[in-house]
């Protein structure tokens, strides 16, 4: 699927250079730090120093990170206020010190445009075998362990439509496919999500906006294949999001941002046979700041941090203290913006 999605964004780029009109691109190189890769609980550390195996491959808890993208976007019809825009991109992540975290993902878009902050647009995104960590395969015994990861296939259609001289509002409808490799097949997920985003623009200041989404979860491998997927594995999630962007009178930056999210995710399971998904809820909270720097006309640097904490509610308290953890996030970003009109 990934090469299959490669070939057809190579494709688009290549058709762009032959175009009427120009190309629009830019190239990226990223590179930062991640303090806690598998998500490991305060419980978990210790155990990792027992059992080796479950680091897969891995020698420290955290690692340096790598990534090299491709982005490009192209007008291919333009009269008055409308536009049509076709845009792509490619990504590929190497977690310097975990073996299994390499991944590759590539996106797709189609974009109509009739006026300033109105128009709809269409996504594709596609991210390939993400690795997790190594599991318990329950179909084989309750201590022999694999590498888990899992694919996304994500569409969403976003309709954007000016409110105000100042305001505009995002509304956007998706459906995302997360399918699990062999032996976690029984994880699959079909996810409907719905979020909706208010944006103002506020004079000799930046921007702010308020995003809610809701989202729900179908486990479609409950009962279908061996024996751990008699486990329910659904559930129902709400999510807020609250950015701030400065965007003027900044001393030696271009833009400084904040932003808050917080996701609450409550599973379905009821099973009391399933004591780590039945009546576990989780709240899960990410707060960012990023400082861009436009060092020429055509690159700019984005220095960004996060902190990430989740905090599980259960019935069982050994459940509560596995499922929560924190981590820290540190990123550094090069963009080289690119235009191509040889024709």
């Amino acid at each position: 699927m990934m090469l299959r999605i490669q070939i057809i964004a190579s494709y688009f780029i290549l058709s762009w250079t032959l175009a009427g009109t120009p190309l629009d691109y830019a190239i990226q190189f990223t590179t930062g730090y991640d303090s806690n890769v598998m998500r490991f609980s305060t419980d978990e550390f210790r155990q990792a120093a027992l059992v080796s195996d479950v680091m897969g491959g891995a020698d420290t808890f955290d690692s340096f990170v790598y990534r090299l993208g491709l982005l490009g976007n192209k007008s291919f019809w333009n009269s008055r206020k409308k536009e049509f825009i076709i845009s792509g991109n490619l990504h590929w992540t190497d977690y310097h010190h975990h073996p299994q975290r390499k991944y590759g993902s590539s996106g797709f878009g189609m974009q109509y445009r009739w006026g300033p902050y109105q128009n709809i647009k269409y996504s594709l995104r596609h991210l390939d075998q993400f690795y997790l960590r190594h599991y318990v395969n329950r179909d084989i015994s309750n201590v022999s362990l694999s590498a888990s990861s899992f694919t996304d296939h994500n569409q969403s259609i976003t309709i954007t439509q000016k409110i105000g001289r100042r305001e505009w509002f995002n509304l956007t409808m998706g459906f995302l496919q997360r399918y699990y490799e062999k032996p976690f097949t029984e994880f699959d997920l079909d996810i409907y999500y719905v979020r909706g985003k208010l944006n103002r623009r506020i004079n000799n200041f930046g921007t702010v906006a308020f995003q809610l989404e809701r989202g729900s979860a179908d486990n479609i491998t409950f009962g279908k294949t061996a024996k751990a997927s008699a486990l329910n594995r659904s559930y129902q999630t709400m999510e807020w999001y609250f950015p701030v962007r400065v965007k003027h009178k900044i001393p030696y930056m271009d833009e400084v941002g904040i932003s808050a999210r917080r996701e609450t995710r409550i599973y379905a399971a009821e099973d009391p046979d399933d004591p780590l998904h039945a009546g576990r809820s989780h709240i899960d909270s990410k707060y960012d700041l990023w400082l861009k720097k436009n060092i020429i006309e055509s690159v700019n640097v984005v220095l960004s941090g996060r902190y990430r904490t989740r905090v599980t509610n259960s019935g069982y308290e050994w459940v509560e203290d596995l499922k929560s953890f924190q981590l820290l996030q540190l990123w550094c970003k090069i963009e080289w913006e690119l235009l191509y009109d040889q024709y």
